[in-house]
């Protein structure tokens, strides 16, 4: 008798143990069945490379490893002494460029008074030569008073013509334009205020400063190196604008679509779920732009499952506590319920580029938070949160076990 109870009380346990795991195990396949997720993904990011633009020989080195520097700190400079008397050679040439102007204006000058005198003896010559004609033709005056008045007419003539060349030469000299105005908008001028702009800009180059915001790292330079054009001094890893390179499988990727949003945890922090969207997907898998890409028409294939890159960008910058650094190890899953998104497009190229308009640089932007257009997957449902930790748990446990097996 006793043992039909125990069996009755434990069937109607297992029966209200199914109830009561029955609305959260179909919550769990629902949650299964609207999102993709992978563990083959990491934080990623724009690291610019600080080199000298000069050749020079470091004086001063104002950061270290893992300092935080501000866009335009100094970070190193290098010894200008050289490049100041650059400088003031090059402001020696233009002043001398322009007093080169003047003596050209003052040729002109000259040239046009030699004019002026040319035509009064021309005209002076003219009267002559009349004059001694009726003469002549009154048999007044002898004939080599005649032949002189000639000659004198016809030298004077020669002289304007000289002169009109002369002042047409010295106009050519200076560039055909006399106007005051512009007086030193000079071809011989302009090269020497390039040549002075150039010279400045080397100085300047002197002074290395830092690209945007971000922490130091992988230093080589030090006081009193010779460093080269082009030779990397360090490297400067972003604190914003972060985002994430998740590697999905090709069989993952059939409703993914932009636009979607991403949940996003971080190994080293566990429990945080990040925020997110797919901005974009790759045009190739990982392999295709690899240094060996397969060769798959040798004969010797074997079919592997590909991995395509997809990007997500951060609705919003990450918590002041919980700070995300380049390449650490994050989990991700897409919610896959709205495939209204398109393929080949970027939420962050629409949002920065315009039709009509220049196109805006996005590095230099701060990326602002994504807003939730209407009718879109993404209200926030702690429940699905809560099915996304356990199935990371799932995948740590089974990652840790294959491990383990490895290494027996």
């Amino acid at each position: 008798m006793r043992s039909v109870w125990t069996r009755r009380l434990l069937l109607a346990a297992a029966i209200i143990a199914l109830a009561v795991l029955a609305v959260p195990g179909f919550h769990y396949y629902q949650y299964l069945s609207t999102h993709v997720s992978t563990d083959d993904a990491y934080v990623d990011g724009t690291v610019a490379l600080v080199s000298a633009r000069v050749s020079g020989t470091v004086t001063e080195v104002y950061v270290s490893d893992n300092w935080s520097v501000k866009e335009s700190d100094p970070l190193v400079t290098l010894d200008a002494r050289d490049f100041k008397v650059r400088v003031d050679q090059a402001d020696a040439q233009l002043a001398r460029a322009k007093q080169s102007v003047d003596e050209l204006y003052a040729q002109v000058n000259a040239a046009e008074a030699g004019q002026s005198l040319a035509e009064s003896q021309l005209k002076q010559a003219s009267l002559d030569y009349d004059r001694a004609t009726q003469l002549r033709q009154a048999g007044v005056v002898s004939t080599e008073f005649y032949d002189q008045a000639v000659t004198a007419y016809r030298m004077a003539q020669a002289n304007v013509a000289l002169a009109k060349h002369q002042v047409a030469q010295a106009r050519a000299a200076l560039g055909g334009d006399t106007v005051d105005h512009a007086r030193y908008d000079r071809p011989v001028v302009e090269q020497a205020e390039a040549a002075l702009a150039a010279a400045r800009l080397d100085l300047a180059y002197t002074q290395i400063t830092a690209p945007f915001d971000g922490i130091v790292t992988r230093k080589t330079v030090h006081v009193g190196h010779r460093v080269q054009p082009g030779e990397p001094l360090m490297a400067i890893v972003p604190t914003r604008k972060l985002y994430i390179t998740a590697n999905f499988k090709e069989t993952q990727l059939t409703y993914v679509r932009v636009g979607q949003e991403a949940d996003i945890e971080a190994d080293i922090y566990p429990g945080h779920i990040y925020r997110g969207r797919v901005d974009s997907i790759s045009m190739g898998t990982g392999s295709a732009f690899s240094l060996l890409p397969p060769e798959n028409a040798t004969g010797n294939w074997v079919k592997v499952v590909q991995r395509v890159p997809v990007k997500i960008v951060l609705d919003e910058e990450p918590p002041t506590d919980k700070p995300l650094r380049l390449g650490l190890s994050v989990e991700v899953a897409i919610n896959i319920g709205d495939t209204r998104g398109g393929l080949l497009s970027s939420i962050l190229q629409r949002r920065y580029q315009h039709e009509g308009q220049a196109p805006v640089p996005p590095e230099k932007l701060a990326v602002p938070p994504i807003p939730h257009d209407e009718g879109e997957s993404g209200a926030e449902n702690p429940q699905s949160h809560h099915l996304l930790r356990r199935m990371i748990e799932n995948y740590r446990e089974r990652r840790q076990r294959k491990e383990e097996q490895q290494q027996q």
